[in-house]
C-alpha cells in the first residue's frame, strides 16, 4: 500500500531567551532542520522501552516525560514526541533536536526507542534516517541527498544479560559516501562487529571502506583497499572466503545457522540478482532480510537459471520458520505519470521519491514473485526475457515487483548512469580529500 508524501518544510529560527523551565536547552539559532511531519503523529512507534544505550546520531527517539513547558511556544517538549538524536554527549546524555530545530540535552533514560516502521523514510537533513525496529535491531536509510537508490541497511545488535552491547551484524553498509564509523561506532565501540554485504554491487558494501584497519570488524563478502573505487574496474567480491567462513559447503543449495554472540540467524544463499546473492533470516524478530532479490519496486535479474530456484528456496524456509516481515535493499525506483498512469524511473541523481512503497512486504510477496517470474520465462521461452515496458506498467503497483534483465534496462536509464558515475566518482575524490585534510590538521596538533 502506498503511502501519501508528507511535504517538507525547512526552519532557521533563532530560540527565545532560556528561562529556568528550559535551561537546559541550547542555542538553536544555528541549526537547519527538516521537520520530522509524520514521525509524530503515530504513537504506535513508540516502543515504550527506555534507549538504555548510546543513540545512532541521526536515530528518531521519543520523549518519555513532559520536559521544560509547552512544546507549542517553543519552550519545552512533550511526552510522546519524536525528537532526533543527533550525539551522545557523555555516558549518560543525549542531544536531541526538535522538529522546529531547537536542541535539548536529555538524560538517555528521558527517551523510548521506536517501534515497527516510520509513516515515510524521507530525510534531507541527515546522511542517515535511522530508525530502531526495536532497541537492538536498527533499520539505517541512506539519505536520498547522498544516493537516489536510497539503499537500506540494517545493524543486529547482541547484548549481555543486563542490556549492555555484546557486538553486532550490519547487513550491507550502502554508498558509503558518508562516513559510517560515527553511526555505527558509538553503539559497538570495541566490541566485535560483523559487517556482510547481500550481493557484489557497490551500493551494498561501499561503506565498508569506513572500516579498515579497525581490528573489532570483520568484513565479509567484500574486503575494499585503500584505492576503493566502485568505478570502472568490477568488485573483487570474495564468495569462496565468504562460503568458507560460514562453513558452507554446497553452493547454494545450503543454508547454514549462525549466531551474533547470543543472537541467532541464518544465512540462505539466493542467487539470480547476482551470482553471490544471499538473504538472511533473524530468529529474534522474525524478520528476513533479502537484499536486492526481493523489494518493492523494480528487480533486475543477472541469472534467470537461478533465480526461480532462490525465490523457491526462500519459500521453503518460510515454510519452516515463522516470517513476520520481509525487507529488502531498496523500494521502488519509479513512479506513475499522472496523465497515463505508466511508470517513469526516477533519474538517477533525483533527491524526492514521491508516493513510495513501505519497506515492509509480507510474506506473500514471495510467493507472488515466483509467479510472475515463471509466468515471464514460461512467455519467453526458450529466450532470455527482454524489458517490456507495457506489461511492467501494468502491474506494477498491483504486485510491487518486476524482474528486469540487465540487457534490456532501457537507453535513457543507461545513459543517466553514466552521469551518476561521473558524480560518484567525484564525491569520493572529495570525501577522501576531507579526510586527508583532516588527518595533516590533526598531524599538526599532535
Amino acid at each position: 500500500m502506498h503511502r501519501i508524501a508528507v511535504a517538507i518544510l525547512f526552519l532557521s529560527l533563532t530560540g527565545p531567551q532560556d528561562t529556568a523551565a528550559d535551561a537546559h536547552r541550547r542555542d538553536a539559532s544555528d541549526v537547519q532542520w527538516t521537520r520530522l511531519g509524520a514521525l509524530d503523529k503515530n504513537p504506535e512507534s513508540d516502543s515504550g522501552e527506555a534507549l538504555d544505550r548510546p543513540c545512532v546520531p541521526g536515530e528518531t527517539v521519543v520523549v518519555r516525560n513532559k520536559t521544560g513547558t509547552d512544546s507549542k511556544s517553543k519552550l519545552g517538549l512533550r511526552k510522546g514526541q519524536f525528537v532526533v538524536c543527533i550525539e551522545n554527549t557523555d555516558a549518560d546524555k543525549l542531544t536531541v533536536v526538535d522538529g522546529p530545530g531547537y536542541r535539548w540535552q536529555l538524560d538517555r533514560d528521558a527517551v523510548n526507542a521506536t517501534a515497527g516502521f516510520p509513516v515515510n523514510w524521507t530525510a534531507f537533513d541527515r546522511d542517515y534516517l535511522v530508525w530502531a525496529y526495536d532497541r537492538d535491531t536498527i533499520i539505517i536509510r541512506e539519505s536520498l541527498k547522498n544516493s537516489y537508490e536510497g539503499n537500506f541497511f540494517y545493524l543486529l545488535l547482541d547484548t549481555h544479560a543486563d542490556g549492555s552491547i555484546a557486538g553486532g551484524l550490519l547487513i550491507d553498509s550502502g554508498t558509503g559516501y558518508a562516513d559510517l564509523k560515527p553511526y555505527i561506532l558509538p553503539l559497538i565501540q570495541d566490541n566485535p562487529l560483523t559487517v556482510i554485504s547481500t550481493h557484489s554491487h557497490w551500493d551494498h558494501f561501499g561503506g565498508h571502506r569506513h572500516f579498515i584497519g579497525l581490528s573489532n570488524v570483520e568484513l565479509l563478502g567484500y574486503r575494499p583497499g585503500s584505492d576503493y573505487n566502485p568505478y570502472p574496474k568490477s568488485p573483487e567480491y570474495d564468495l569462496d572466503g565468504l562460503q568458507q567462513y560460514f562453513g558452507l559447503e554446497t553452493w547454494p543449495t545450503e543454508t547454514v545457522t549462525f549466531a551474533i554472540g547470543n543472537r541467532k540467524l541464518e544465512l540462505i544463499p539466493a542467487p539470480g540478482h547476482t551470482q553471490d546473492s544471499i538473504a538472511i533470516y533473524d530468529y529474534k524478530n522474525r524478520l528476513l532480510f533479502t537484499g536486492d532479490t526481493l523489494y518493492p519496486g523494480l528487480l533486475f535479474v543477472e541469472d534467470w537459471a537461478t533465480f526461480p530456484d532462490s525465490l523457491r528456496r526462500l519459500i521453503l524456509f518460510s515454510q519452516q520458520q515463522p516470517i513476520e516481515w520481509l525487507l529488502g535493499g531498496h523500494v521502488e525506483m519509479s513512479a506513475p505519470n499522472w496523465w497515463n498512469g505508466m511508470h517513469e524511473y526516477f533519474f538517477f541523481g533525483t533527491n524526492t521519491h514521491w508516493n513510495e512503497h513501505s519497506l515492509q512486504m509480507p510474506l506473500s510477496y514471495l510467493s507472488k514473485a515466483l509467479t510472475i517470474v515463471d509466468r515471464t520465462l514460461d512467455a519467453n521461452a526458450p529466450g532470455t526475457p527482454s524489458y517490456d515496458a507495457t506489461v511492467i506498467d501494468q502491474q506494477f503497483h498491483s504486485v510491487p515487483l518486476v524482474p528486469v534483465p540487465f540487457p534490456g534496462i532501457p537507453s535513457y536509464f543507461r545513459v543517466n548512469a553514466g552521469r551518476l558515475v561521473d558524480r560518484l566518482i567525484e564525491r569520493h575524490r572529495m570525501h577522501d580529500r576531507k579526510r586527508i585534510n583532516r588527518l595533516d590538521t590533526e598531524a599538526r596538533h599532535d
